[in-house]
């Protein structure tokens, strides 16, 4: 035989049990979806050290065509940065299926050199744009004669003269690597505030005579 319910056993929740559920849920939900946001945000992140640690290759294919004495009208004056811009095309846009891309620069003919790329270009293009700054690293060039005639010690700023009064055969060049947002894409070699919010990569290269 089954003895009845006590009188003081509830079949329910109470609004304030209904309410306090409903926060430590709500709670949970919003931590999860900070954390998801900063999981997808180290997730790109990675995938745009990537790409550009691809670039890298690229950039040593350009210097490799440009003679020494263009390189070194880039990075001579230490007081900005050189700006070529990468970007992946579609080798064939009229074709949905072909999705083979090749990657393009702001170097090539046909394009403007230290300009982003067109509209017809990012209509063409797929994923982010990115922005290599080149400038000169003049920490590898310290206490160095760099100059033919000057016994002088290089100590920082400008190589002056032409490249044929250059005295080493090569130049040490500091590479900074920004990915773009497609509507709104760097001109020029931006400012500190930009670079530091869309800085994804750096590397030394040399270009060699």
């Amino acid at each position: 035989m089954f003895s009845k319910r006590s009188s003081g056993a509830r079949g329910a929740f109470t609004l304030v049990e209904v309410m306090l559920a409903v926060g430590v849920i709500a709670l949970t939900l919003t931590a999860m979806i900070g954390l998801l946001a900063s999981i997808t945000s180290n997730v790109n992140q990675i995938r745009y050290q990537t790409k550009a640690v691809s670039l890298l290759a690229n950039l040593e294919t350009v210097l490799k065509m440009k003679t020494f004495d263009e390189v070194f009208s880039w990075v001579a004056p230490a007081s900005g940065a050189y700006v070529i811009y990468f970007w992946d095309e579609y080798q064939n846009p009229s074709d949905p299926d072909n999705s083979s891309l090749m990657t393009l620069n702001s170097e090539l003919s046909g394009f403007k050199q230290n300009m982003p790329p067109d509209k017809l270009s990012l209509e063409r293009s797929y994923g982010e744009i990115f922005r290599v700054n080149m400038s000169l690293y003049q920490a590898a060039l310290k206490g160095e004669r760099v100059r033919i005639g000057d016994s002088s010690l290089y100590s920082g700023g400008a190589l002056t003269g032409a490249s044929t009064e250059y005295a080493l055969g090569y130049l040490p060049i500091k590479v900074d690597i920004f990915v773009e947002p497609r509507s709104d894409i760097t001109n020029g070699q931006g400012n500190a505030e930009i670079n530091e919010q869309r800085k994804v990569y750096e590397d030394i290269l040399y270009k060699t005579r």
